[in-house]
């Protein structure tokens, strides 16, 4: 007579529905790689830029798989060309992408020919034709890395009617910027630090100035609470109310 083995009947089963497991799951897996999944429905938010370099630089077509797709990656890929600050990359099963783009704005141009900056410092791009200020040092030539990124955060601080009348911001060796515009008159900012404050400063002491009739040659706004300006033909700062 045989002997049936309860255990090894169990075991049989459990092996079996674990081989059903599996097979299940390869047949899930597989499916993730269908064309159920390509991405039929890419919708973009990128002013100033085309759809064609949008996808291209992210690598996403109607052929990209929605399901596999790492939208940390694809982020990083269009951060890297500088004419984007910021990308955000989401994608909805089972065949939608979503790309939008916060471009990096310019605030001045350098260098010859000139080249787009951004308020980080960043070179976008040559400049076709750009009514911004050029990042300089006093004797004209483009800043280093480091002091560019100190001029262009001095340009982006400037409010856009100041930043037009602006002819040129520059570097010293020492650290220390002047704001130049374009009438000839210049403005020490001296280091970075409140550059919001100086540029709202270094505004209403010319709005005081034209108000008042004065012509000057040069102001100081390093101490944004007590800005001073030297007459064009004085030879004292004159402190500004």
């Amino acid at each position: 007579m045989r002997t049936i083995d309860p255990h090894g009947r169990a075991a049989r089963r459990w092996a079996i529905a674990g081989l059903g497991l599996i097979a299940i799951a390869t047949v899930a897996i597989s499916i993730t790689y269908t064309p159920l999944f390509a991405a039929s429905d890419i919708r973009l938010d990128a002013a100033g830029l085309s759809r064609t370099e949008v996808l291209s630089i992210a690598r996403v077509s109607d052929r990209s798989n929605v399901f596999h797709l790492d939208t940390e990656t694809v982020e990083r890929r269009l951060e890297r060309d500088p004419r984007i600050l910021r990308a955000t990359v989401s994608a909805s099963l089972p065949s939608g992408i979503a790309i939008s783009i916060v471009p990096r704005a310019a605030v001045a141009v350098v260098g010859s020919p000139p080249s787009l900056v951004g308020a980080d410092g960043v070179v976008i791009g040559p400049a076709s034709s750009a009514d911004l200020p050029t990042l300089r040092t006093p004797d004209g030539h483009a800043p280093t890395s480091t002091d560019r990124r100190a001029a262009a955060a001095t340009a982006a601080a400037l409010d856009p009617d100041l930043r037009a009348e602006t002819e040129a911001v520059i570097v010293a060796a020492d650290g220390t910027i002047r704001v130049r515009l374009r009438d000839g008159s210049t403005t020490l900012f001296g280091d970075t630090s409140e550059l919001r404050a100086k540029a709202i400063s270094m505004a209403a002491l010319l709005s005081w100035v034209r108000d008042e009739g004065i012509a000057i040659v040069s102001a100081d706004v390093s101490v944004p609470g007590s800005p001073t300006a030297q007459l064009e033909r004085g030879s004292q700062p004159v402190a500004v109310p």
